[in-house]
């Protein structure tokens, strides 16, 4: 009995999707790169339910004819190569002949296409490798392709699939790539019927403001280099603007985006000293090369590469990157100590002092304790959180959040304006005041989301929010959780989000910077764990709003921080899992003066 056999084609191609179309973003990739090599000069591109239901890519490029448009469907069919010595002079974004007939085994798919020259064009509906039906129709001029229910018929490929925000940040992704490797063309994004995008042809350097923000625009230094070997054009950011998290790196080799590890460590290890190692800076670099010193037919999805001589482009990369940083009297001067790569909001410009009275001014009113409320100035039980014998247990609660600390009484003091000590009988509890204060905010942002009941500080005046497509989408489809937690917020044109209100508890901070801070530390949760997403901006918002080291407190802020600590759900450790206190034994205080 024979056992071996061929299989079908329609099994053949949904195998090859599986490497082609990984998910919708990789369609969207596809169809922009045979839109790109049509020779289009404008691109619309239409997302129902982040791909799931629809994507749809419309180009004013050269069109095809019956046959063309017939053939594009099968195997290995491309219209980019002809021969084995085109592999090694690639010019075009796509060349293997696999994406159409992939996309095809996996949805349903409609193109109408037309030849500019022709007079009518031609329509063909497709599903499961399958051609349902073929007609001549009047269309413009250039190809329309809709792409519906991805993996419709393969509904394992589907349930794998990620939340909507997810896949829509990946799809964003693909379109901000393509949007940076060729800015000649323009470029319109709708999601679900808003219009995300819409960039007209223009210079790389108002490109990258266009997508990523009016911010972007101080922080570019040109970057420029020329050599037989390659030649380097492009933008770096500067090293005070560099973030926590990966992301807003772009590399692009003859104006296809890939990724290198190696070329990217380059251009990192020409930042040395300037960065720490966790940060990464924004940069935007374009390698032309001769195509027969690189080879691209790497990995179905061509955004892998090799190269001839990679130590050679790897040494003239980075002296490019140290050219420009040193052109531009980049110095090393920054402090990249916390968690992400701004300081606590409300104190990042100096504190003016307008009189010798207005010391008496206090910002962290937050910190007042009601001394009517006396489950919060006398939190049961937390002895038991250090367990020492009853006398030490009664001095310690005499200590925390039921007096106040006056100057030379000994009982709780700052030290170096970042911990605080509180004396216990048996030793002392060392307290970090900035992980104390994010407990102590966690607590109470996550309070008001399960309960929704925020409280909001309206604005006098609307801040307005420019922030990249990315963003702007994570902040709009997270809009209910944001005003759980006092943000009151709402679209405003083309990447632009007004705040109407802010957390009451943070009304003493500038809205607009807290906003940027939480998307930013919301990145670095998530590149850190997998957390629900009401889950991650809470903890977002807590380590932002929360007091930095570095700030002086006097005895009643003390008094405050300490009582609504002790009150928490954990006084150990911050919601990261960084701990807040540290028990200090009379013996071991001893110990370092014997």
């Amino acid at each position: 009995m024979h056992t071996i056999h061929l299989l079908s084609d329609l099994l053949i191609n949904q195998i090859a999707a599986g490497e082609v179309v990984q998910r919708p973003a990789s369609v969207v990739k596809e169809l922009l790169d045979n839109a790109i090599d049509a020779g289009s000069k404008k691109i619309k591109i239409i997302i129902k339910d982040s791909g799931k239901q629809l994507i749809q890519v419309i180009d004013d490029g050269i069109g095809m004819d019956e046959i063309d448009a017939r053939m594009c469907f099968e195997k290995h069919a491309t219209s980019k190569i002809t021969h084995t010595d085109d592999l090694s002079k690639i010019q075009t974004m796509g060349f293997r002949g696999e994406a159409m007939a992939s996309i095809a085994a996996v949805a349903q798919v409609e193109m109408e296409t037309r030849l500019h020259e022709a007079a009518i064009g031609v329509f063909i509906a497709i599903e499961g490798s399958k051609i349902k039906k073929q007609e001549a129709i009047a269309t413009p001029p250039g190809t329309k392709i809709s792409v519906k229910n991805l993996f419709y018929n393969v509904p394992a490929r589907r349930n794998f699939l990620k939340s909507n925000p997810v896949e829509f940040k990946h799809i964003l992704e693909e379109i901000q790539h393509a949007a940076l490797a060729r800015t000649e063309i323009g470029w319109r994004l709708h999601h679900n019927d808003i219009e995300i995008y819409n960039l007209s042809p223009e210079k790389l350097s108002h490109r990258i403001v266009h997508l990523f923000g009016e911010s972007y625009r101080k922080q570019l230094i040109p970057c420029k280099e020329t050599t037989n070997m390659v030649t380097i054009e492009g933008y770096i950011g500067k090293p005070e603007q560099a973030k926590k998290t990966r992301g807003e790196q772009f590399l692009f080799v003859n104006q296809r985006f890939v990724k290198s590890p190696f070329l990217n460590h380059a251009i990192k290890h020409a930042y040395d000293r300037l960065l720490p190692t966790d940060s990464f800076p924004f940069y935007a670099i374009y390698l032309t090369i001769a195509p027969q010193l690189i080879d691209i037919n790497v990995h179905p999805t061509k955004t892998e590469i090799k190269f001839q001589d990679e130590k050679a482009l790897y040494a003239i990369l980075q002296a490019a990157i140290k050219k420009s940083l040193a052109t531009h009297h980049v110095v090393d001067s920054l402090d990249f100590e916390q968690d992400t790569n701004f300081s606590l909001l409300h104190f990042s410009n100096p504190i003016q002092v307008s009189s010798p009275h207005s010391t008496k001014e206090r910002n962290y009113t937050q910190f007042k304790v009601d001394r009517s409320n006396r489950s919060l100035t006398s939190p049961k039980d937390w002895q038991s959180l250090f367990p020492d014998d009853k006398a030490e247990s009664e001095t310690a609660s005499q200590n925390v959040g039921t007096v106040h600390y006056e100057e030379g009484t000994g009982k709780a003091v700052q030290l170096y304006t970042s911990y605080i000590i509180v004396q216990l009988q048996s030793g002392a509890l060392l307290i970090d005041q900035q992980a104390a204060h994010e407990r102590v905010l966690y607590d109470k942002f996550m309070d008001h989301f399960q309960n929704k009941n925020g409280a909001s500080q309206q604005l006098l005046m609307p801040e307005y929010l420019t922030v990249n497509g990315v963003d702007y989408m994570v902040l709009l489809e997270n809009k209910a959780i944001l005003r759980s937690l006092g943000f009151i917020i709402d679209p405003f044109g083309e990447s632009t989000i007004i705040i109407h209100g802010c957390p009451a508890e943070l009304k003493h901070h500038s809205p607009k910077q807290l906003l940027e801070g939480v998307i930013e530390q919301l990145k670095w949760n998530n590149n850190k764990q997998k957390l629900e997403t009401s889950e991650c901006f809470i903890r977002a918002l807590a380590k932002k709003a929360s007091i930095p080291h570095g700030i002086k407190l006097n005895g009643i802020e003390i008094d405050a921080l300490l009582a609504q600590l002790f009150s928490s759900t954990n006084t150990m450790y911050t919601p990261d899992g960084r701990k807040i206190c540290a028990k200090l034994s009379k013996e071991n205080l001893v110990s370092f003066l014997t």
